[in-house]
């Protein structure tokens, strides 16, 4: 999971931003998700992350490695927080997309502390059945008995299913050391302002069964790309991201 010295805000930060982005981790109208192929298309989008006192930018990025794909975050922090000499946290997810689903193969999380147990490693063999994995300093062994999605795959995942008329996407997502259900519960529609533009955004709670709630806002005609997000803590928010710049925005 990711940075901000504080494994709260790394939570937030690996849904998308784990930001999934992506996700979360996802294309406008005239540049689709998903080709005439079934093939996905590259993009690439950037936010700015805060969490009292520290700022950081983070850039998700798709791209297409041969027949599979390969999924990139990269959170730096910026302003005073960057002297603190801590290295950028890269989270990767390389996968395949078979039948409409994405097909995870590997999972890497690394939060730039330089420290091995902070890193998270999950291969994925769903031949088998099983995943073998590296996380908080211990090996896990898990049944990969459904579909299962890794931490940053699930918001492109989510975005692809939006596209085609599912309302409420739900996922099993493998966190490392377990698999924790993401239920996507939608709240109703809301503008935001991203460049001086006015976009049509629809907000969702990603249910994670945490005490933490975190909200996920999607815009349509961007093929539901995420473009702001939110972590919230008895009522107050924790940290909170915003779009600042995507090869969607033409």
């Amino acid at each position: 999971m990711h940075p901000i010295f504080s494994r709260h805000y790394a939570s937030l930060i690996s849904y998308v931003l784990r930001i999934s982005v992506a996700p979360v981790l996802l294309l406008t109208a005239l540049t689709p998700a998903l080709s005439l192929g079934g093939e996905l298309e590259p993009y690439s989008a950037t936010y700015t992350i805060s969490r009292s006192p520290f700022k950081a930018e983070r850039t998700v990025e798709l791209s297409r490695d041969g027949d599979e794909y390969l999924l990139t975050a990269k959170t730096t922090l910026k302003g005073l927080a960057s002297l603190a000499g801590r290295d950028s946290a890269v989270e990767t997810s390389r996968f395949r997309f078979e039948g409409g689903r994405i097909v995870p193969i590997l999972y890497t999380a690394d939060d730039g502390s330089g420290k091995p147990e902070r890193t998270i490693h999950i291969e994925f063999n769903f031949s088998d059945g099983v995943s073998r994995a590296q996380a908080r300093g211990a090996e896990h062994l898990l049944e990969l008995s459904q579909e299962v999605l890794d931490p940053l795959s699930f918001e492109l995942m989510a975005r692809i299913d939006l596209r085609n008329g599912v309302s409420e996407p739900h996922y099993l997502v493998h966190e490392g050391d377990h698999l924790r259900p993401y239920q996507f519960v939608l709240q109703g529609p809301e503008t935001i302002i991203i460049s001086q533009r006015r976009l049509e955004t629809y907000r969702y709670l990603i249910d994670r069964q945490s005490s933490r709630q975190l909200y996920y806002w999607l815009c349509p005609k961007l093929d539901h790309l995420m473009v702001q997000l939110r972590q919230v803590h008895n009522e107050k928010t924790k940290a909170s991201g915003i779009l600042r710049s995507s090869s969607l925005l033409l």
